[in-house]
């Protein structure tokens, strides 16, 4: 059995793939009626469509609108084209288009529903919006283009000429009267040719003379009537509301002819196209519709397709549109479910012996089909066959094909065909289906149609360069050039996968669209698929990304080739090379092992990548230099002293990583803004394919490293590892053992610089002091200065970092500064900074060993012991000079313990300068010039601590200085704080005692007792102890003097009471007022005795007095004061005797209702300084002039006042 006989309907017969909308030829319409398939999905759309349609039957409505959308190839122009046929009723071949459908639609009622429907006269006008309107959509025009399309097929629909509207509103004009026939009569007669042929001539302005006498004849015209109709421009077409009205009245008329059911349908295809994101169009397909629905009630229908839902549409041109989407009540969208459906069912349906046949082969076949399309990385629906039935119902087709062909045939709608004229939809589909299945007809069973034989389905719409393409291609396989038959297949195919992201064009998934048998051998169609690609790019028809591959158009082509002639420098492609191993592959530049970093220098064919490293040499070499192809012996030779890693040359990461450069430098010399936009889209691509292309040969580069060749310093290598990194772990790794043969002296790594601080706090006694740790690492070093000693080299920290990272130790850079510090330690060695020698305990001793920048200005030399008497005096004066017993017996440790010593020493004493000896005090501290002194003496022993030798030199000499300051020291700690107490204690008393004045001048013991303390305060060495019996002496005396005075002041304050008692009492007019006022005086009084016993000096019982006499003045004003207002009270009120009824005499007090104010007498107040001044009187007549004058003062005072208060 081949596969043409596999088929129930014949594989050859002509299914008219490619109907268009407008066809009418009756035989075609017949097969498409009979063999149309009404599939689940277009079961419930045509239930959908005739409930809304045969509702207006009854009911008028406005909602005429019907929107069926789907993408291409969905089936929704055919779906369309249907409805037309079912709804005019058509009788084609004899039988009415609705009883095609009797069987097909399986729910009776919607058959039935469908009837009524078909049953009413109906008009459709079905046509193309694009096509037939497509050329209006430019110029001044644009805006009434659909406007335009509707007249247009309106006028059609009627017979006249709608291509041109001023031609049609005369041959309406003409019907209306009746006269249709005899004017083409007339003008077949006048002109010679039929008017329906000539009329498009008449249009474009031809056959005037003959129009005019027809005009004349037949409508009764003058000439010149007929001759300015031909003049006229009236090709503008009706406004909408006027297209309307004639459209209703068209309706009426015809309903009128039909018992009053009438419909006229305007089914309009890819409207959506049409409009596209023009607003203005979208807005009069709104308004049409509108229109229609206000005017017409039902009778008139508009129905469109659009690959996009209305939403869709209307949310493209902007958001006002949501009056047309209620206008289109109707929405249908049918999906590529049906296609599938209707392709199986039209094309593919099978013989019942064929489904036994095809049954049994996939019982055989299932699992080798599973394997055979598994899809990598792509959508998870693509898959081979689901089950039998789908084999069943597939074969010779695969199911992946029937998802994938209608998005190929979309996207190269979008990119690579004329315009939008590739054949649209379903019919295409199966066109497509069918011719594939005709070009394996002749095949077996087993044969399966591979996916490039759609390109021959869909070429002849494809656009001219890409047939070009596709032509050389086959021309060149034809003559040899190159290509073989097998490679032409697969460009076809690469092609149609071009614009499909879901389908990733690796050599896997193209092995699997190239199966063209179920018993494939798959490994080798692999090779053979990978094989031709190799072919295709070499002669630039495909272009490698990655590991997937794309189809070139012409102009990709060219610029392909512009790219490959570009000329690069292999030192471009070498230094890529590098950057690809060592910043991404291989970054160390170090090899760890242990604790030692063993630096090396990272080279690509002798080039060297980064800064120098001076260690190590690991040379790469690739197969641009000629060791690539040198022998083992050569390899052996040349690898002396490096590691030598030969990659791989079977890897092809030179050719990527150069196609990389010449993209690169080719966009360079490009402007991109100037070039066109599709050889911008192209450029922009190559740039990111370069980019890809890169990291894919950095895989590339690892697996060259993973298969290299190796050699070692002067030995070829096998290396036992499969990755890059091992490689060069181990190529490394084994030229550390050759080049740095002492790197195991380091036996005690170190971690950090508390661990260099650590061995320096522990200063331990010799090197063998340290247990083994980095004995011989110290011995080298040590060995080495003791060499640059006896030959009077300078050796700076930095020298010997450099020695000892170099072969053949190769220790860390932390290690070698640990090791210094280990002799350091041990005062085997010392460092100097500045030419001063840098103690143990120093705080940047580390940044001296480690910084970078320092190690430059550090020496290094080897310690030169001390004179071992100096050492044994230093020792002697240290613990006489501090009294301690612990002094170290090394070197460092005595120069430490020094130098702490006099800086503790110096410390106490510039403490006590500040504490204690600063300022001008009446009786300064004893002992200052000892401690000044004794600062001296130490800070010029100081000045020498940056030299050990020098600094216990200095201490040597200075030690009768250092002693006598340390008696001294003696006396000053004993003062301080002790004594120190009773010195102040003695200073403040008689500070106090100086601010009582001359009141204790009469105590001679006092005095006596006074200059004593004096004496001891001011003394160098005051005896402190006599000071506690003299300051009693000296307090026993003041406090008899204070009790004196407090004697005196208490007698004064007692007399100045009983004063103002009697001056109240003598207040005879109102003696209560005044009385009141004393006791309120008397009280403040009374407070200044308690004060008096509270002070303790005299001097502050002294101001007491003071303030008694100006507290005695405030009462004796407090009294006048009470007195006069308690005699004003009295002259405002009236005192009258009344009896009460018990016979008590009381008085009741009135206001006086006319009391003249009583004002308040001038009291001046003066002091008795102001009339008396103090004075010396000597003689009687002196004293008359005095009491004269004192008498004078006090009458021109009284002379302005009511009274005078003396005070």
């Amino acid at each position: 059995m081949i596969i043409n006989d596999i088929f129930q309907k014949d594989i050859n017969r002509s299914i008219n793939g490619v109907i268009k909308v407008m066809q009418d030829d009756e035989a075609a319409i017949q097969q498409e009626l009979s063999e149309y398939v009404v599939t689940r999905e277009l079961q419930g759309h045509f239930a959908h469509f005739f409930e809304s349609y045969s509702r207006a039957l009854d009911v008028p409505t406005d909602k005429i609108g019907v929107w069926i959308s789907g993408f291409f190839g969905s089936g929704k122009s055919h779906f369309l084209k249907m409805l037309s046929y079912l709804l005019s009723n058509k009788v084609v071949d004899g039988k009415p288009a609705i009883d095609y459908f009797d069987g097909k639609v399986r729910d009776a009622l919607v058959y039935e529903n469908m009837r009524r429907c078909a049953e009413v006269s109906t008009e459709t006008i079905l046509f193309n919006a694009d096509a037939k309107g497509g050329q209006l959509k430019g110029g001044d025009a644009a805006r009434t283009a659909l406007l335009r399309v509707f007249e247009c097929v309106f006028y059609e629909n009627q017979g006249f000429f709608g291509e041109n509207l001023k031609i049609a509103k005369l041959e309406q004009y003409v019907d209306s009267l009746g006269k249709t026939q005899q004017f083409r009569e007339t003008f077949e007669r006048i002109n010679g040719g039929a008017w329906v042929k000539r009329r498009r001539s008449c249009a474009k302005g031809y056959h005037s003379d003959a129009l005019v006498e027809t005009m004349k004849t037949v409508l009764g015209w003058s000439d010149n009537e007929a001759r300015h109709w031909l003049t006229v421009k009236d090709d503008d077409p009706l406004s909408i509301d006027a297209f309307a009205e004639e459209v209703n009245e068209y309706c009426e008329a015809r309903a009128a002819e039909h018992g009053g059911q009438f419909r006229l349908l305007f089914m309009a295809d890819e409207v959506g196209q049409f409009i596209g994101d023009d607003q203005s169009l979208m807005l009069s397909l709104q308004t049409i519709v509108e229109e229609f629905g206000a005017r017409c009630g039902g009778r008139v229908w508009v129905m469109v397709t659009s690959q996009e839902a209305i939403d869709e549409v209307t949310m493209i041109v902007g958001d006002d549109f949501s009056k047309i989407q209620g206008r289109f009540n109707t929405r249908l969208s049918l999906s590529s479910s049906s296609v599938d459906e209707v392709i199986k069912r039209r094309v593919l349906e099978k013989t019942e012996a064929a489904e036994l046949t095809l049954a049994q082969e996939y019982a055989q076949q299932s699992a080798v089909l599973k394997n055979l399309f598994t899809f990598e990385e792509s959508r998870g629906d693509l898959v081979g066959y689901a089950s039998q039935a789908d084999f069943t119902e597939s074969y010779p087709f695969v199911n992946y094909q029937f998802k994938v062909l209608p998005d190929v045939m979309t996207e190269i709608r979008k990119h690579g065909v004329k315009a939008a004229h590739m054949s649209t939809g379903e019919r295409s589909m199966l066109s497509a289906f069918q011719e594939s299945a005709q070009a394996v007809q002749g095949e077996g069973v087993t044969t399966l149609v591979p996916f490039w034989r759609f390109f021959d389905t869909i070429s002849k719409d494809l656009d001219h360069g890409i047939i070009q393409v596709v032509v050389r291609a086959s021309e060149a396989a034809e003559a040899g050039r190159g290509l073989m038959p097998e490679d032409v297949r697969l460009l076809k195919l690469l092609y149609l996968i071009r614009y499909i992201n879901y389908i990733k064009a690796t050599v896997n998934n193209l092995t699997i669209l190239m199966t063209d048998d179920m018993g494939v051998d798959k490994v080798a169609l692999r090779e053979q698929v990978k094989a031709s690609l190799d072919r295709l790019v070499h002669e630039n028809y495909v272009a490698r990304q990655g590991d997937a591959y794309n189809f070139l158009t012409d102009e990709e082509q060219e610029i392909a080739r512009e790219i490959a002639e570009t000329q690069v420098d292999s030192a471009e492609v070498i230094e890529t090379i590098k950057k690809n191993l060592f910043a991404g592959i291989y970054t160390p530049t170090a090899l760890k092992r242990g604790a030692n970093d063993f630096p090396f220098d990272r080279c690509v064919d002798d080039s060297m990548y980064g800064n120098a490293q001076n260690g190590m040499r690991l040379n790469v070499v690739t197969l641009a230099n000629d060791l690539s192809r040198a022998s083992d012996n050569e390899l052996v030779a040349k690898s002396s002293g490096q590691a030598i890693v030969v990659l791989d040359n079977d890897k092809d990461y030179y050719d990527v990583l150069l196609g990389v450069a010449k993209v690169r430098k080719y966009i360079k010399t490009k402007n991109p803004s100037q070039l066109p936009p599709s050889t911008q889209d192209i450029v922009k691509g190559k740039l990111n394919q370069a980019n890809f292309d890169e990291r894919e040969a950095s895989k590339l580069l690892e697996d060259a490293v993973a298969n290299a060749n190796c050699y070692v310093d002067g030995a070829a290598i096998k290396v036992r590892t499969a990755s890059a990194r091992g490689v060069f772990d181990e190529v490394l790794g084994r030229l550390a053992e050759s080049v740095y043969s002492k790197a195991s002296y380091i036996t005690d790594p170190v971690t950090g610089d508390g661990d260099i601080v650590r061995i320096l706090n522990e200063a331990q006694q010799g090197i063998e002091g340290w247990g083994g740790a980095n004995e011989q690492a110290c011995r080298e070093v040590a060995d080495y200065l003791a060499v640059q000693a006896r030959i009077h080299q300078q050796t700076t920290m930095d020298d010997v970092q450099r020695r000892f990272q170099g072969a053949p130790y190769g220790w860390r850079e932390i290690d070698i500064a640990a090791t210094v510090a280990r002799l350091l330690a041990a005062q085997e060695a010392t460092i100097l900074y500045g030419g001063t020698i840098v103690a143990t305990d120093n705080r940047n001793i580390t940044s001296y060993l480690r910084k970078r920048t320092e190690i430059g200005k550090v020496e290094v030399k080897r310690r030169e012991k001390l004179n071992e008497r100096l050492l044994k005096d230093c020792r002697d004066i240290l613990s006489e000079f501090t009294g301690a017993r612990d002094i170290p017996a090394d070197e460092d440790g005595l120069v430490r313990r020094v130098k702490s010593e006099l800086a503790e020493a110096i410390g106490q004493c510039q403490q006590l300068l500040r504490t204690h000896y600063s300022g001008m005090p009446a009786y300064p501290y004893p002992y200052k010039q000892a401690v000044e002194d004794g600062v001296h003496v130490l800070m010029q022993v100081q000045q020498q601590q940056n030299d050990p030798e020098a600094l216990l030199r200095a201490f040597q000499k200075a030690e009768d200085d250092l002693l006598n300051f340390a008696e001294a020291k003696g006396d000053v700690d004993a003062f301080f704080p002790n004594q120190q107490r009773l010195f102040d204690e003695s200073a403040k008393l008689l500070a106090s005692i100086a601010e009582e004045g001359d009141s204790m001048e009469g105590d001679g013991d006092a005095q006596d007792a006074i200059a004593q303390v004096k004496a001891i305060l001011q003394s160098p060495k005051p005896a402190i102890p006599q000071l506690n019996n003299l300051n009693n002496r000296i307090r026993d005396a003041h406090d008899k003097v204070v009790a004196a005075h407090r004697a005196d002041f208490l007698d004064a304050l007692d007399r100045e009471i009983h004063g103002l008692e009697h001056y109240a009492a003598d207040q005879a007019e109102q003696p209560e007022a005044a009385k009141a006022a004393f006791l309120k005086a008397q009280v403040a009084l009374e407070d200044l005795k308690t004060q008096a016993h509270a002070k303790n000096t005299a001097q502050a019982i002294d101001a007491l007095c003071f303030r008694l006499e100006q507290k005695a003045r405030e009462a004796k004003r407090a009294i006048d004061a009470a007195v006069e207002e308690a005699k004003a009270k009295a002259a405002r009120e009236i005192s009258v005797p009344y009896e009460t009824a018990s016979g008590e005499i009381v008085n009741n007090v009135y206001q006086k209702s006319q009391v003249p104010p009583v004002s308040k007498p001038r009291v001046k107040e003066i002091k008795r300084g102001d009339v008396l001044p103090r004075k010396t009187l000597r003689s009687r007549a002196d004293v008359d002039a005095c009491v004269e004058a004192v008498r004078a003062k006090l009458l021109e005072i009284l002379d302005d006042n009511d009274a005078i208060s003396l005070n």
